[in-house]
C-alpha cells in the first residue's frame, strides 16, 4: 500500500520506512516557504500612499498588502504553520523509533540536537544577521520564542516531549493539542495579554501567543503520524477512520471559530492553527492519493529529502531580493516577465537542482 524506495529496501539497519509521497508534500511546502521568502521583500508598504507591490499577492503574506484588522490571510499565511506539522510528523517517526529501538537516550539525542540546531540557526539569523548586524542589537523575542526558526524549535521540542510522555494513545496527543490551543484562544480573548499584531489592542502582560500554538500543531501531527499506521500493512485504514475525519473536523472547527476570533499569522491563533492541521491532513491525503495512481511531480521528492537544508538556504534570496529590489522596484514593475522569471522561477530551480544533486549522490543532510 506505499513504496519504499531502493535504498530503503536494500537497508536493513533503516529506522523507519521513507514514504515517497511524504516527501512530495515536503516538497510542496519548501516551494511554498521559498516563495514566501522571495514575495516579502517584494511588498510594499501598506501605510504608505501610493506604495506599490510586486509579485502576486495570493503567494504573499495578507497583513503585507492591508494594515488592519482583522487580517488578511493567505496559503502562505499557514506556510510556516503546515511546516510546524510536518516537522511534527516526521520527528515522531524518527523520535519513535529511535526511542522503541535504541532506546531513551538515542532518542533524546536526536531530539535535543535537532532542537539545539534549530535555536542556533535562529541565534545566527534572527539575532546576528538580523539583529545585531542590520539593526544593531540582538533581538531576544525573535531568536527565542518569535521567530520562525524558534518556533519551529519549540513546536519540535514540544512533539517529542508529547510523544515520550503519551506514547500509546495518539487521540490523548490530540486532545493535549486541542486543550492547548483552547487556552490560546481563552488567554487571547481576555485582552490581558500583548499582541504581535500592533493594530489590536492588547494588555500589558506577556504571553508567548505565537510559540503556545505552534507547539499544538506539532503535537497534532504526531497524532496524524501514528494515526498512519493504524494498521501497518493497510495505510488506507488510517487515513480512513482518523486522518480524513479529523481533518475534516479541524475545517469545520475552523470556519466556525473564525467568526469568533478572526485567523490571524503574526499570533498564530486558533483558528488559524486549526485551518493548518485541517489542510495539512488534506494535502498528506492528496499526495497519498498521487502515490496511489502512479502520479509523481517532478523535484518534488528530491526537495523534501532535504526539506530543512533548503528552507535555511531560502533566506539566502530574501538577502539577494531585498538588497536589489529598493533600487530597481519601478524597472520590476514595468517588466513582470523578466521579474517573474529571475525571482519567481530562478530560484525554486536553482534550490531544486540543488535537491537533485544531492539526491542523486544520496546526500540527506539531517539539520
Amino acid at each position: 500500500m506505499f513504496k519504499i524506495s531502493e535504498e530503503e529496501s536494500v537497508s536493513k539497519n533503516k529506522l523507519h520506512v521513507r514514504y515517497e509521497w511524504l516527501d512530495q508534500f515536503r516538497g510542496l511546502i519548501i516551494i511554498f516557504l521559498i516563495i514566501s521568502v522571495i514575495t516579502w521583500p517584494l511588498s510594499g508598504d501598506p501605510s504608505m500612499p501610493g506604495s506599490t507591490w510586486i509579485g502576486p499577492p495570493l503567494l504573499n503574506h495578507g497583513f503585507k498588502y492591508f494594515n488592519g484588522y482583522p487580517a488578511l490571510i493567505t496559503i502562505i499565511d499557514i506556510g510556516q504553520q503546515i511546516f510546524m506539522f510536518i516537522l511534527g510528523f516526521v520527528g515522531y517517526l524518527a523520535f519513535k523509533s529511535r526511542l522503541e529501538k535504541r532506546g531513551s537516550l538515542a532518542a533524546w539525542k536526536h531530539g535535543l540536537t535537532r532542537v539545539a540546531i534549530l535555536y542556533g540557526l535562529a541565534f545566527l539569523d534572527d539575532g546576528l544577521i538580523g539583529g545585531l548586524i542590520l539593526d544593531g542589537s540582538i533581538p531576544w523575542d525573535e531568536v527565542l520564542w518569535y521567530g520562525t526558526l524558534a518556533n519551529l524549535a519549540i513546536g519540535t521540542f514540544a512533539a517529542y516531549l508529547a510523544t515520550y510522555l503519551i506514547r500509546k494513545n495518539a487521540s490523548y496527543r490530540m486532545y493535549l493539542s486541542i486543550g492547548i490551543m483552547t487556552i490560546h484562544a481563552i488567554l487571547y480573548a481576555t485582552g490581558l495579554f500583548e499582541y504581535k499584531f500592533n493594530l489590536l489592542s492588547g494588555g500589558s502582560l506577556f504571553f508567548p501567543f505565537n510559540a503556545f500554538n505552534h507547539a499544538a500543531i506539532a503535537i497534532a501531527g504526531t497524532s496524524f503520524s501514528q494515526w498512519l499506521k493504524m494498521d501497518p500493512n493497510n495505510l488506507d485504514i488510517g487515513f480512513k477512520r482518523r486522518i480524513l475525519p479529523a481533518s475534516t473536523i479541524a475545517i469545520i472547527a475552523f470556519y466556525c471559530f473564525d467568526w469568533i476570533q478572526p485567523a490571524e499569522h503574526l499570533d498564530a491563533t486558533t483558528s488559524l492553527a486549526l485551518l493548518a492541521i485541517g489542510a495539512s491532513g488534506f494535502l498528506i491525503t492528496i499526495f497519498y492519493g498521487f502515490d496511489k495512481l502512479d502520479f509523481k511531480v517532478p523535484l518534488l521528492s528530491e526537495m523534501g529529502k532535504n526539506m530543512l537544508l533548503l528552507f535555511i538556504l531560502a533566506f539566502i534570496w530574501d538577502a539577494i531580493i531585498g538588497a536589489v529590489v529598493d533600487s530597481a522596484r519601478e524597472f520590476l514593475l514595468n517588466t513582470p516577465i523578466v521579474t517573474m522569471v529571475c525571482f519567481g522561477v530562478l530560484p525554486i530551480l536553482i534550490e531544486g537542482a540543488i535537491a537533485y544533486l544531492l539526491a542523486k549522490r544520496n546526500i540527506k543532510i539531517k539539520i
